[in-house]
C-alpha cells in the first residue's frame, strides 16, 4: 500500500513536470507564431526568395513655369545570379556573349557572373538595342531589368544649379544633391523564389513590388531669363562681348533676382559644364563662381555707403560736397578721377560722378561702428542661405585693426572681399523698400500626383532700412543711370536704377596691374522694381560701365519684356535727360529706331537722319559698336540717338573719354601699391 501510495506521488509529480513544461511549450509556441511569426516569415522568405531591385523613377527638376530642366528616361540594367550560371555549366560561353554585346571585358564579365553572391550585378545603364539582344539569348542565370538614367534636355542650361547624379542615379552636386531626398523615390523589386541550392525553382511564386516616383522639385528659376543671361554669357566666353576687343574673361556670372520675394530667376556660371557628360569636363568648371567666388565690388558697393548714410541721417538731398580733385585722409590722398574735381556737387551728383571723394566723406560720417553695422546687417561676412553648396561667406577687414584710411577704401567698395550672391541680395534690400530677404532657388516641392507638398514661403532676413530711405535711394541710382556713369544700362521707355564697378584683380602677393573685375548691378522699374541683375566679368582689362554695363542692358529689356512689363510713358527716351523731380509727357507721336550696328558713321547718320531722328556720335572708329536706344526701341520722332564708335586699326577700341576719365579705374589707381587682405581659406568653405 504504502509502495502503491509512492508510486502515484511519482506519476503525479512527473504529470505536474511535464504539465508546466509543455504548458510553456505552448506560450512558446504561441509567442513565436504570434508575435515573432512575421518576422521569421520575413528570414524564410528572405532565404527562398531572391529580389531583383526595379529602380524608382527620379522626381523632375523643372523651372518655376513647369518646364522640365532635369528627367529620368528609361535604360536596363543586366544582372545574374551566379548559381543558375554555374549550374549550367556554360560560363565561359555566357560571359563570352554578354562581353561582345556590352562591350566589355570577358574576363571582368567572369568573375562577376560567377562571384561568390546571390545577385551581381553586370552592367548599369545598358543601350535598350543591347538589352534587347540579352533578353533574346534567354542565357541562364542572366536577367535585365529596367532602370533609368538622368537627362538634361537643355544641356548645359543652369548646369550649375541642376547638378547631377552618380551611376546609382544618387544626387552629387547642385539641387540634385540637395535635394536628393526628395526626388529619389522608392525603389521596388521582383522577388523570386529559390531553392536550397540558389536554384530558382521552376513555376515558383513571383511578387512585383512596384516602385514610387520621386517627387518634383519645382525651382524659382525661369528658364528663359536663364537662357538670357546665358546667351549674353557665351558671347563673352566666345570673346564677342560690346568693347571687350575679343579678349576673353577668366570668368563671369550674371544674376537675376526677384526683388521682392528673393526669388533666384537666373544663376549663370562661366565657364560652365555639360551634367549630361559631367565625367568629361574640368572639375573647374563645376565651380559656380557667382555662388563661390569673392571679389572687391568696386563702386557697386557706393549703394550700400548710401543707404546706410542716409538711413542714419548723414546726409540729404539738399547737402553739398566740394570735391577739390582728392580727398586726404591719414595723410594718405585719394584723388577724383576728374582731374581738379568736380567743385561743388548734390548728393545726387555725387552718385552720378561716381565721385569718390564725395563717398569718402559719407563713410566718414558714418563712422566706423555704424559703418560695420551696415555690413553685417546688409549680410557681408556671412553666408546668405542659397541652397547652393561651397557657398563662400567673404571676408570683411578687421575691424578692431582696421583705420581711417580703411573706411575710405571700404565706402568706395575696395578692401573687402564679398561674393555676387551677396550684392544682389543687398542691392535687393535697397530696392525691395528695405528688407534684406533670404535668395531662394526652391519654389516648390511637388508629389506624382500633383499635390503640393512643400509650398513657397518669402524668408525674411531683417529689415536693414526704412521705406523712405530705399525710395531715396532708388531716385538717385534711376539718375545714374540716365544722367550718370551708368548711362550703359539705359533703357528708352523704362526707368533703371542701377551702378557700375570696376576692382583690381587680387593675385598673389598684392593687386594684378591691368586686370580688372568688371561689374554692373541695376534693378528696373525703379519706382517699383520687378528685377535686380548684376554682371561680374572677372579678368579682363577693361571697366565696369563699358563692358558690363551692355550686358546688364540686354539681359534686363529681354527679362522686362519677357515679364511683360510695359514702357513707361513717363520714362526718357534717351540718357542725359534731367531725371530728377521731373515729369515727362508721353510719347506723342512714336517712332522706330533702326539699328545701324557695324556701319560707318557716314552711313548711320544718313540712315538715322532720314528716319527723322538727331545723332550725336561719340569715340574714335570707323564702324558703329554699340548705340542708345538700341535698334527696334519706340521712340518719340525727332529723339537723339547716341552712336558709338570701334577703333580703327591698331588703335583702342573705347573712346578716348572713356579710357581716360574712368572714375573706378582712375581712384584705383590713385591709392598706389596695397596689399589685399589674406585669403583664408577657413573663412571661405
Amino acid at each position: 500500500m504504502v509502495q502503491l501510495l509512492k508510486l502515484r506521488k511519482r506519476v503525479v509529480f512527473l504529470f505536474g513536470i511535464c504539465s508546466i513544461f509543455m504548458l510553456i511549450l505552448i506560450i512558446r509556441l504561441g509567442f513565436i507564431q504570434l508575435r515573432e511569426g512575421p518576422f521569421l516569415k520575413n528570414l524564410a522568405d528572405e532565404e527562398h526568395f531572391r529580389g531583383v531591385p526595379v529602380a524608382a523613377k527620379r522626381g523632375n527638376i523643372v523651372d518655376c513655369n513647369g518646364n522640365i530642366l532635369a528627367m529620368s528616361v528609361s535604360a536596363e540594367t543586366v544582372y545574374a545570379v551566379p548559381a543558375e550560371v554555374r549550374k549550367s555549366g556554360r560560363q565561359e560561353e555566357i560571359a563570352a556573349e554578354l562581353a561582345a554585346i556590352l562591350n566589355m571585358d570577358k574576363a571582368e564579365v567572369l568573375g562577376r557572373i560567377t562571384k561568390r553572391t546571390a545577385l551581381e550585378y553586370v552592367k548599369k545603364k545598358v543601350a535598350p538595342e543591347a538589352a534587347a539582344k540579352i533578353r533574346e539569348l534567354n542565357l541562364p542565370g542572366i536577367g535585365v531589368v529596367e532602370d533609368n538614367v538622368r537627362f538634361y534636355p537643355n544641356g548645359t542650361l543652369a548646369a550649375h544649379v541642376l547638378g547631377f547624379t552618380g551611376i546609382d542615379s544618387q544626387g552629387l552636386e547642385g539641387i540634385e544633391y540637395s535635394r536628393d531626398e526628395e526626388l529619389t523615390g522608392r525603389h521596388g523589386s521582383i522577388l523570386t523564389e529559390y531553392g536550397a541550392d540558389g536554384i530558382k525553382i521552376p513555376g515558383a511564386e513571383h511578387e512585383f513590388i512596384p516602385p514610387i516616383q520621386g517627387n518634383t522639385v519645382k525651382l524659382t528659376i525661369d528658364k528663359n531669363i536663364q537662357a538670357f543671361a546665358e546667351r549674353e554669357l557665351a558671347k563673352l566666353m566666345a570673346g564677342q562681348g560690346v568693347n571687350m576687343e575679343g579678349v576673353v574673361p577668366k570668368s563671369a556670372s550674371i544674376l537675376v533676382m526677384e526683388p521682392s520675394t528673393g526669388r533666384m530667376l537666373a544663376i549663370a556660371s562661366a565657364p560652365t559644364f555639360d551634367p549630361n557628360n559631367y565625367q568629361a569636363s574640368d572639375p573647374s568648371t563645376r565651380r559656380c563662381v557667382a555662388i563661390q567666388n569673392g571679389y572687391e565690388p568696386g563702386s557697386t558697393f557706393k549703394i550700400i555707403t548710401l543707404a546706410a548714410a542716409f538711413e542714419e541721417k548723414k546726409v540729404s538731398l539738399n547737402d553739398t560736397f566740394t570735391d577739390p580733385g582728392f580727398a586726404t585722409i591719414l595723410g594718405k590722398r585719394i584723388r577724383c578721377w576728374k582731374a581738379g574735381g568736380h567743385g561743388t556737387q548734390t548728393t545726387v551728383e555725387i552718385a552720378e560722378n561716381s565721385c569718390n571723394p564725395g563717398f569718402i566723406e559719407l563713410g566718414q560720417r558714418l563712422g566706423m561702428d555704424k559703418f560695420y553695422k551696415y555690413l553685417l546687417d546688409f549680410g557681408f561676412g556671412r553666408k546668405t542661405g542659397i541652397e547652393m553648396s561651397g557657398e563662400a561667406k567673404g571676408i570683411l577687414a578687421d575691424k578692431k585693426k582696421a583705420t581711417a584710411l580703411d573706411l575710405a577704401t571700404m565706402s568706395i567698395g575696395q578692401t573687402n572681399n564679398v561674393t555676387p550672391i551677396q550684392l544682389i541680395t543687398a542691392v535687393s534690400a535697397v530696392a525691395n523698400g528695405g528688407v534684406l530677404l533670404q535668395p531662394q532657388l526652391v519654389q516648390e516641392i511637388i508629389s506624382p500626383d500633383g499635390e503640393v507638398l512643400v509650398p513657397f514661403e518669402k524668408k525674411v532676413v531683417r529689415r536693414v532700412i526704412s521705406e523712405s530711405t530705399s525710395k531715396t535711394v532708388r531716385e538717385i541710382l534711376e539718375s545714374v543711370v540716365t544722367n550718370g556713369t551708368g548711362r550703359r544700362a539705359f533703357l528708352s521707355g523704362y526707368r533703371v536704377a542701377g551702378k557700375t564697378g570696376t576692382a583690381q584683380k587680387v593675385g598673389k602677393g598684392g593687386y594684378i596691374q591691368g586686370e580688372y573685375v568688371a561689374s554692373f548691378i541695376a534693378f528696373a522699374p525703379a519706382d517699383n522694381p520687378r528685377v535686380t541683375v548684376l554682371v561680374v566679368i572677372d579678368g579682363v582689362p577693361f571697366y565696369g560701365g563699358v563692358v558690363a554695363g551692355p550686358v546688364v542692358q540686354a539681359v534686363m529689356l529681354d527679362t522686362l519684356k519677357y515679364l511683360g512689363v510695359k514702357p513707361d510713358p513717363n520714362a526718357p527716351t534717351a540718357p542725359g535727360t534731367p531725371m530728377y523731380g521731373v515729369e515727362f509727357p508721353p510719347v506723342k507721336e512714336p517712332a522706330v529706331v533702326p539699328s545701324v550696328l557695324g556701319h560707318t558713321p557716314q552711313e548711320a547718320e544718313q540712315i538715322l537722319k532720314k528716319a527723322g531722328f538727331k545723332v550725336i556720335i561719340e569715340g574714335v572708329g570707323s564702324r558703329v559698336i554699340d548705340q542708345i536706344p538700341h535698334g527696334d526701341a519706340e521712340v518719340e520722332k525727332g529723339s537723339t540717338v547716341l552712336l558709338y564708335l570701334g577703333a580703327e586699326p591698331g588703335q583702342p577700341a573705347i573712346a578716348p573719354w572713356r579710357e581716360e576719365y574712368d572714375p573706378d579705374i582712375e581712384a584705383i589707381k590713385s591709392l598706389g601699391p596695397r596689399v589685399p587682405l589674406i585669403m583664408n581659406q577657413d573663412l571661405l568653405e
